[in-house]
């Protein structure tokens, strides 16, 4: 049963017609992060300059450092789907005033924790919006479950399991989150009007054969191999979109969902095959991962990944 986990539901229920229904990382191409360079997510990095691109009338994107952000446009507000880190707020606020609109900031939707999709929550709470994640979004900043993370970082002031629906200046977008995937928090936002889909971090979009896409498994934060292949046979089976829009990187069509979980196919069978005989170690994995798999190492994606992996997958 869908549940929310805020008094401040009930507010949005009333007053914007918010419809609760019941169901129920990275960058373009280039090796990960690696334990030698480790993401700072509290101390401003350099950046290019922001820049916005338009996908619809109504909707826009700023691609770049910290996670992608999407932005629609309607009479009541602004709604965006991630904030990337919050030393970023005030030059993503400034593009968005520039070429995108002047309206308020109404409601950013964290497609998960993770705090360069996230940071931001700690700037746009105070400034009015409202934030809606995923229930154990909401928990998992809470219990600061990632490592590093900002220590100021906020939470949602609205949580959702299953599916929640917005209703903003005529216009509708739909929100789904799931169970295990890249994280057990994640969440898609479809805008329908306009056929364009938000995944956050469940897809990678590049050249999946050539390195720069190693799927990051947060197991610590309630991913699974498992369930992110699920999750990503129930986006591709959709046909409400023609636009993706990943974390990171370009966007992409449901061409770039489908390689992914291909991508996250192979990765699952050749691990199972190769724990199959139940005499490898982890540490035998994590060789096997670096010179068959050809992941980096040391790799975050491997020192994340590694022990759910062998975990979930050995005999």
């Amino acid at each position: 049963m869908t549940s929310a986990r805020t008094p401040a539901l009930l507010a949005l229920l009333a007053g914007a017609a918010l419809g609760l229904g019941v169901l129920a990382a990275h960058a373009q191409p280039k090796p990960a992060v690696t334990a030698a360079q480790p993401v700072d997510q509290v101390n401003p990095q350099p950046h290019p300059p922001f820049v916005a691109n338009q996908l619809a009338p109504d909707l826009w994107e700023v691609p770049g450092a910290g996670s992608n952000v999407t932005i629609l446009v309607t009479d009541e507000g602004l709604v965006l789907v991630d904030s990337k880190y919050e030393y970023h707020y005030d030059d993503l606020m400034k593009i968005i005033r520039e070429k995108v609109s002047t309206k308020p900031v109404k409601y950013v939707i964290d497609t998960h924790y993770h705090a360069d999709h996230s940071g931001g929550n700690t700037r746009f709470l105070p400034a009015g919006a409202t934030v809606i994640s995923s229930i154990r979004g909401h928990d998992n900043i809470v219990g600061k479950v990632q490592p590093g993370a900002p220590p100021n970082l906020l939470p949602a002031n609205v949580a959702f399991t299953g599916e929640m629906r917005l209703y903003v200046g005529g216009k509708e977008v739909r929100l789904q989150s799931y169970g295990p995937g890249h994280t057990g928090t994640d969440v898609s936002v479809l805008f329908p009007h306009d056929r364009v889909i938000c995944v956050g971090d469940l897809v990678h979009i590049g050249d999946l054969e050539k390195g720069g896409q190693y799927p990051l498994i947060d197991y610590n934060g309630g991913g699974g191999i498992n369930g992110w292949i699920q999750r990503l046979n129930t986006i591709s089976s959709s046909e409400a979109y023609d636009k993706v829009v990943p974390g990171h990187g370009t966007v992409g069509t449901k061409a770039d969902v489908i390689a992914y979980r291909d991508l996250l196919e192979r990765l699952r069978d050749h691990v199972s095959a190769y724990l199959r005989d139940g005499t490898k170690t982890e540490a035998d994995l994590r060789n096997h991962l670096v010179k068959d798999e050809h992941w980096p190492d040391p790799g975050l994606s491997i020192v994340r990944s590694n022990h759910g992996l062998y975990m979930d997958l050995k005999p």
